[in-house]
């Protein structure tokens, strides 16, 4: 029986590292084989293993633990494997798991001389549970503090965004003002109401992605929050990568690939314009809007614009991006108005001062 187990073992930890595999490399049999590995693990491997683990401690009255730890095993590593294919009830079959081993732990504790008299087989799921612990430790203290960051810089960009489009407002408003009864300034107010057009289209079709990649990603059931897209508390916690990679980067979605069409087309509008003729506000443009690829090193992320900014990213780092690039086209859209008024207001004086020395 435990040569049968260990063939088991090893049969089902090789299918389910090939399933892993195949599915960091977005392969549609990865979902397929990372469930049959884990099926294979429980049913073939852990299940008997505990049976034996059960029947080889009955003299020493521990069988009960044997049994927690089977239990507890079983729900914990379900509840991984539906984390990793993006199911429902994650969360809960894993916290339900840790429950059932973390009561198994303290049992050990208390009948700790009994283990004492045992083969060293029966620690085995205590030792491997630890390692879980150790491990989900390890990542709870890195990548907590670091979707909090991304959700604090989100907050701050959109406070900043909404201050800057209030301010764009209302520098539009006083060149509407300038340029209403003076058909020689029409021509610029012609071209601040197609950038300003341009800017919304830009914005809104970032909001409607962000909104987007939160429904595929979380659920309908997380846009019942209107603010949502304004705190990101509720979603930092999220840590699958596996879809958002797939909604940004897949061969049928490749949101990222539009959106980078998007930018350029919207870059090279106004770098079109006449008031991007200066050298200084062509820079301003370039360096705000830019798609280039920063070579860090030969990685395949580093290959395109898409992979450096949207490869393996967790959802809240993704959104936090997105408002950046909304920040940076209000930022744009709203120095070109500046340069619009400014030169309205010298051609209003420079017309006066002729008129004054005639």
């Amino acid at each position: 029986m435990k040569h049968n187990v260990l063939i088991w073992g090893y049969f089902s930890t090789i299918v389910l590292l090939l399933g892993a595999i195949f599915m960091n490399l977005d392969f549609v049999a990865g979902k397929v084989l990372f469930l049959v590995g884990f099926f294979t693990f429980n049913l073939g491997y852990l299940i008997p293993l505990f049976m034996v683990l059960f029947r080889d401690s009955q003299e020493n009255q521990i069988g009960l633990i044997i049994i927690l730890s089977m239990l507890g095993f079983f729900i914990f590593l379900m509840g991984i494997t539906f984390f990793m294919v993006n199911w429902g009830g994650s969360m809960v079959l894993i916290y339900v798991g840790g429950s059932f081993l973390l009561l198994t732990t303290l049992l050990m504790l208390f009948m700790k001389r009994r283990f004492y008299e045992t083969s060293v087989d029966s620690w085995f799921p205590i030792v491997l549970f630890a390692v879980f612990v150790v491990i989900a430790m390890l990542t709870s203290m890195v990548h907590r503090p670091v979707l909090r960051s991304f959700t604090i810089s989100n907050k701050e960009d959109m406070v900043q965004m909404q201050s800057l489009r209030d301010i764009n407002s209302h520098v539009y408003d006083e060149l509407e003002a300038l340029c209403g009864s003076d058909s020689a300034l029409q021509p610029i107010m012609n071209s601040a109401d197609l950038i300003v057009s341009k800017s919304d289209s830009m914005l809104n079709y970032i909001d409607n992605l962000k909104r987007e990649l939160i429904v595929y990603v979380e659920g309908k059931k997380m846009l019942q929050d209107t603010a949502l897209l304004n705190n990101l508390v509720p979603i930092q916690s999220s840590v699958e990568i596996n879809s958002v990679r797939r909604f940004m980067l897949g061969r049928k979605r490749h949101k990222a690939y539009i959106l980078h069409e998007e930018i350029d087309k919207y870059r090279e509008f106004l770098l079109s314009l006449d008031i991007a003729s200066t050298l200084w506000m062509n820079k301003f443009i370039e360096s705000n809007l830019s798609t280039s690829v920063h070579k860090l090193n030969k990685r395949n992320y580093n290959r395109s614009w898409e992979k450096q900014h949207f490869y393996n990213f967790p959802l809240v780092t993704v959104i936090s991006q997105l408002t950046r690039l909304q920040l940076s086209i209000s930022l744009v859209e709203g120095e070109i108005l500046n340069n619009y008024r400014r030169m309205s207001i010298e051609q209003v004086a420079n017309r006066y001062t002729v008129v004054e020395e005639k």
